[in-house]
């Protein structure tokens, strides 16, 4: 068949603007009690989960593993199994799966070694010796070296595709275009950037025991900045870890945000106007790629997303705190003006020690436009600093105060 490569994907630099003013958690508060749904106000503050034995594999519990061991084939993956996925070829080994995504291939040995190691494929690479750059230089005619060197072993690389593809160097069909020097049995290859591209995993299923089709989104793919398509990627549980059987580019694959959602803190209500009902969707970010990535919400509508709320940092990422959970949600019209409001508080881990120690609290206010939402953001600085971010009731008590120190 026709293989498809992509040579070169950039990567994308992130900005951060300053951090708004976080409150000191007060660690002998009490957590507020269970939820309260009224017509006037939907309030949501989730208590303690007691999350038992968790499988190393998926992160689910044992009660769940052992349902899917009895389970019939096929059968669709669960949220907690796709954001696994997620990791594995995002992340984990050192971020060194990802290129086995960036070429198309029926066949393990089709694969494109090029795209697979062209920034080590998570392995350690030594700096050249002198006499290797010696040789380098030779070989290639260049004058010197001017970027980045890549350089990794025969050996590592045969364990790489023996433990990912289940063969080895010399059993593959697509050239490696880098240069080998003999004296020291080592393959280097010269590079000015990355091909690193994060894939999704938005759907798939277990076709049979430990064989796994996955449906992967390339980051980008929505918004036409990667050139690297969708694709079904097939697995095959191996050991600890994965073999690719397969990786087949389809187009046809949507990009969703459904694995990253959290149930808990998204509620059905009528936001009135023109919104009317709609599902307040709450999404976890996807800590896999960027782990300062920042919670976000939509409104969604006979399965549409039809409002994306606004960042609070842009970019929707974080300069100086990690994202922890939502503390609580509600809907009301905190400034009087007749449309139903949205105020979310939520907490965060600085990244460096703060005085007060533990953890920061965020109060967001969302306030409803008619036909968009805008962060009251002068409100919610007053409120922050004078430490009336803790819970649902305090911001409504002091927020008509904040509103007269604008």
């Amino acid at each position: 068949m026709k293989r498809k490569s992509i040579r070169v994907l950039g990567i994308l630099g992130l900005a951060a603007a300053l951090m708004l003013a976080g409150c000191g958690r007060n660690e002998e508060e009490a957590v507020p009690g269970p939820d309260v749904n009224t017509e006037e106000e939907q309030l949501a503050e989730p208590g303690e989960e007691n999350p038992g034995e968790e499988d190393a594999e998926t992160g689910e519990g044992t009660a769940d593993w052992e349902e899917k061991e009895s389970a019939s084939y096929p059968r669709e993956l669960q949220r907690g199994e796709l954001q696994a996925f997620t990791n594995w070829i995002d992340q984990e080994d050192n971020s060194g799966n990802y290129g086995l995504l960036l070429s198309e291939y029926t066949d393990p040995k089709d694969a494109d070694l090029n795209q697979i190691f062209y920034t080590g494929a998570g392995m350690e690479s030594e700096p050249l010796t002198d006499s290797e750059k010696q040789a380098y230089l030779k070989q290639t005619g260049l004058p010197e070296i001017s970027t980045d060197m890549t350089r990794l072993t025969t050996g590592q690389i045969n364990g790489f595709l023996e433990e990912k593809l289940g063969c080895t160097l010399d059993e593959m069909t697509v050239p490696f275009d880098w240069t080998y020097l003999e004296e020291t049995d080592a393959w280097v290859h010269q590079h000015g950037d990355t091909n690193y591209t994060p894939f999704t995993c938005v759907g798939g299923q277990e076709t049979e025991k430990g064989i796994y089709e996955l449906e992967c989104v390339p980051g980008g793919w929505e918004s036409g900045v990667s050139v690297c398509p969708p694709s079904r990627l097939t697995l095959a549980r191996h050991g600890d870890g994965y073999r690719v059987l397969s990786n087949v580019y389809d187009e046809s694959i949507q990009d969703s945000r459904d694995i990253w959602k959290i149930d808990d803190q998204s509620f059905d209500v009528d936001l009135g106007g023109s919104w009317g009902q709609v599902t307040f969707t709450s999404y976890a970010p996807n800590t896999s790629v960027y782990s300062t990535q920042d919670v976000s919400f939509a409104l969604v509508k006979n399965g549409e997303t039809v409002y994306e709320f606004p960042d609070v940092m842009e970019g929707n990422f974080r300069s100086r705190e990690t994202f922890l959970n939502i503390l609580a949600i509600s809907f009301q019209d905190y400034n009087g003006d007749g449309e139903k409001d949205v105020i979310v508080i939520c907490e965060y881990a600085p990244m460096v020690n703060t005085a007060s120690g533990g953890t920061l609290k965020e109060v967001r206010l969302y306030r409803n436009m008619g036909d968009s939402f805008q962060l009251d953001r002068d409100k919610m600085d007053w409120l922050q600093v004078n430490d009336y971010c803790n819970t649902i009731d305090q911001v409504m008590e002091h927020v008509q105060e904040a509103a007269a120190n604008e």
